[in-house]
């Protein structure tokens, strides 16, 4: 078999923390094996991504990163974000996408220079989802790329059954159960969006022209370039796909991190652990993170859970008001939530970090509260663990009514949910009278094992790509199509969609019905 020749791919990854880059990093490593070269381009303060993994040949800084002050605050509003079918805020939605997108004029500079270098210049670029700068690589320099998303890319992949903008939906996913209401008011959302979108656009061509870019990204309902998606129909809503777009997750590592010795000693000697974590980003008042802390007080008085190891990092810690006392439940007269932090309570762990496959991955972990961003989704799907979702933003919101439809979680409202509803969420689940919590963990978990390997052919496609994008250098006047992309995004859409063809039909038959009507009249 022709073996393909080494090809240099480099890495791009901008936004979003460590579980945006372990995927494509993941994808990387199995592409270093079969002889490619591996660099990785980001911004400023995550270059140590490389130094973690050996297979990193080269890094290149993008641009500045993101200051912890204006991180806290753009993520403070972000989970400030209502997302209710009736109040929701749009325009703050389009704010946090501006946020995403800030860093393009640096992104796009850094890899202009990088492409038009031959010394540098890449093969392939393999760039996370919202890296615009990437797409503009494709078109201006006609270098091939492959985008990596954690879910099934928002406005694309339309279906009939799947009512309103993908990615958007509210209380239901398909048409399926749904009441014609909610229906209808998927529907309309574009209508409710048109004011915040044409702001957003205008905003974008500004920074897209003062950086000298007179083009803009395409809005395709189909791609035209290689798109992976970190995930697997049991999650997500099955639909007819096109053959650029594979789902390939949960793409994981094959080795667990392990529990550091205080975890595991925690861990070991009590048989219910319930786990916390609300992910990296997310920024949740005083207010919301005390429900938890009472509704968690209150399971364990009730002794559904006899330990709870919560994940917190910094940001989200000075949220707290470390003076507030501490709910009764727990029993601890006059300590305070900061008391918390110092293991007051013995059942109680509060750490910075925490190993999150290894704690669900661990048999005395019995439930999961979780802001179900999309690996946080995948991993409780793949080690089995129950979850109570309370999506914030974006991404889990969506995810978390994938995994309630999936028979794996309870959802609660952000903004409504109270201590009580926390304490019901657990009890109904630990409960599980009719083992439905059980029966379906078990199945999500196996379909996601046999699923994991499909990473495997996420490599796979990328090294077609690069032949495809070898062949096309070897002899560009051939004009070669790529071999994945169907034939209807590269014709007019009239021509596509054959509305020629369906105009001559109508006309023809118009044309019959008026001689035949003609001849009727003509006879009587």
């Amino acid at each position: 078999m022709a073996r393909l020749e080494q090809a240099k791919i480099l890495v791009v990854i901008t936004a979003g923390g460590k579980s945006n880059a372990a995927p494509l990093l993941e994808i990387a490593r199995i592409l270093h094996s079969r002889g490619h070269v591996i660099e990785l381009g980001t911004l400023a303060g995550h270059e140590t991504w490389a130094s973690e993994c050996g297979f990193i040949t080269g890094t290149h800084t993008l641009g500045p990163g993101i200051s912890e002050d204006l991180e806290e605050r753009e993520y403070l509003a972000m989970s400030k974000w209502e997302n209710s079918r009736y109040t929701t805020d749009y325009s703050a939605m389009f704010r946090s996408r501006r946020f995403m997108a800030h860093s393009w004029p640096d992104v796009y500079q850094s890899l202009s220079v990088i492409v038009q270098n031959k010394a540098t210049r890449p093969d392939l670029l393999l760039a996370d989802y919202g890296v615009d700068a990437v797409r503009d690589m494709k078109i201006q320099f006609g270098i091939p790329i492959v985008m990596h998303y954690s879910q099934m890319p928002t406005s694309m992949l339309y279906s009939s059954y799947t009512p309103g903008i993908p990615g958007l939906q509210f209380e239901i996913l398909t048409s399926e159960n749904a009441s014609l209401w909610q229906r209808l008011l998927n529907d309309l959302l574009p209508l409710r969006l048109i004011g915040s979108f044409i702001q957003h656009g205008a905003w974008m061509r500004k920074m897209r022209t003062a950086a000298g870019v007179s083009w803009s990204i395409p809005r395709v309902h189909k791609p035209d370039h290689l798109l992976l998606v970190n995930s697997f129909f049991g999650l997500e809503v099955p639909k007819d796909l096109p053959p650029l777009v594979a789902l390939v997750g949960p793409i994981l590592n094959d080795i667990l991190p392990p529990l550091d010795p205080g975890l595991s000693a925690f861990i070991a000697v009590r048989p219910r652990v319930l786990y916390i974590s609300l992910g990296t980003h997310v920024l949740l008042s005083h207010e919301a993170l005390y429900k938890i802390i009472t509704g968690t007080a209150k399971a364990l008085q009730e002794n559904l859970f006899d330990g709870v190891v919560w994940s917190m990092r910094g940001l989200a810690r000075r949220q707290f008001e470390n003076e507030a006392i501490l709910p009764p439940e727990l029993g601890l007269s006059n300590a305070t939530v900061g008391d918390l932090f110092d293991s007051v309570h013995p059942d109680f762990m509060m750490v910075a970090f925490a190993p999150q496959r290894a704690i669900l991955e661990h048999p005395h972990t019995r439930a999961f509260l979780s802001h179900c961003g999309p690996a946080s989704a995948n991993e409780a799907a793949y080690h089995g663990v129950p979850v109570i979702g309370i999506g914030v933003y974006f991404d889990q919101l969506q995810c978390a009514l994938r995994l309630r439809d999936a028979g794996v979680a309870i959802i609660l409202d952000k903004t409504v949910f109270s201590a009580d509803d926390v304490c019901a969420a657990f009890r109904h689940i630990l409960n599980d009278k009719d083992g439905f919590f059980k029966l379906n963990c078990r199945r999500l978990q196996r379909i996601s094992h046999i699923a994991s390997s499909r990473k495997i052919l996420a490599a796979d496609l990328i090294e077609e790509v690069l032949v495809h994008a070898s062949a096309v250098t070897e002899a560009p006047n051939l004009q070669l199509p790529l071999h994945l992309q169907t034939a209807d995004t590269r014709l007019p859409r009239w021509k596509a969609n054959a509305w020629d063809l369906q105009f001559i039909k109508l006309a023809s038959v118009a044309l019959v019905g008026g001689l035949v009507y003609v001849g009727y009249l003509w006879v009587f």
